[in-house]
């Protein structure tokens, strides 16, 4: 009877016999682009980001983290201080999905089940890939119109422009850090924030040069020729003459999301069978 009872009372009296393998969790908080729009690192058109996730837990110094996440990347050139901005006058918004895959590595030996209270906190970074999707519009006279249909680049004659459609998906490195704290032994809370290094230049629909209206639907007087040189808007001479600079191609465009996390650890206890191993 002794030979079964000791791994039972070791099961309620050892705290650091505790798998903390799985944990849920969901975060809130905003998101934020870089692009062509953006070329100042501004936080001024940062909008709202929300997502959830799980992680598997890998001893004390590490994880693996899988996350599905939504944001809203906008940008509006009026809305700037920069001359350059200004006289361009472009814009758009996006919603971002996103599903991101990392490996992370904590700082500091992460143990919830520690009975002294003193592996509670740790900051920690992480890296792996991401997979997202978006659709960038643009308000005109008061109607929302995505941009990647219409060519605004001449897309949609690629043997004059030279330039093809983008697609509306891309890849990603997320690059992430944050601290994470535990209390009520099975709860999580933290901060967050992680850069998506994309691999589009597209992401606000703007990339390399002015397009000539030969490559446009509807030429000089369509949608796509409005939405492509909107620099005459305030009463100004249109600069989107076809080769000039509209973006800045080589570099590619980035979103953050940052915000708080909060998550749950599955406690699960691992008793020693009579043998002496764990189960």
């Amino acid at each position: 009877m002794l030979f079964y009872l000791l791994p039972i009372a070791c099961c309620l009296l050892t705290l650091s016999s505790q798998a903390q393998i799985h944990e849920f969790g969901v975060w809130g908080g905003m998101t934020n682009y870089f692009g062509d729009l953006n070329t100042k690192t501004s936080f001024k058109f940062a909008r709202p980001g929300a997502g959830a996730f799980y992680r598997y837990n890998i001893k004390y110094r590490g994880a693996w983290k899988t996350s599905i996440n939504w944001g809203i990347a906008e940008f509006d050139d009026a809305k700037t201080n920069t001359a350059w901005n200004l006289q361009r006058n472009l814009s758009f918004k996006t919603d971002i999905f996103d599903v991101t895959s990392v490996i992370e590595f904590n700082f500091f030996k992460f143990d919830k089940a520690d009975s002294k209270g003193k592996h509670w906190w740790t900051p920690y970074i992480g890296t792996g890939l991401t997979v997202f999707f978006f659709n960038p519009k643009a308000m005109y006279k008061g109607e929302w119109h995505y941009l990647q249909p219409l060519g605004t680049e001449g897309q949609n004659d690629p043997s004059y422009s030279g330039v093809k459609k983008y697609r509306l998906y891309s890849l990603a490195i997320p690059i992430v850090g944050g601290f994470k704290f535990s209390f009520k032994r099975n709860w999580n809370i933290g901060i967050e924030a992680g850069v998506r290094k994309t691999f589009t230049d597209y992401l606000d629909d703007v990339s390399g040069k002015y397009p000539s209206y030969a490559s446009l639907p509807g030429g000089s007087t369509g949608l796509a020729a409005a939405l492509s040189d909107r620099s005459n808007e305030n009463g100004g001479e249109k600069i989107g003459k076809p080769g000039y600079q509209r973006g800045q191609s080589p570099k590619f465009d980035d979103y953050l999301f940052g915000g708080i996390t909060i998550s749950y650890t599955i406690m699960k206890v691992q008793c020693p069978s009579p043998n002496g191993t764990y189960r």
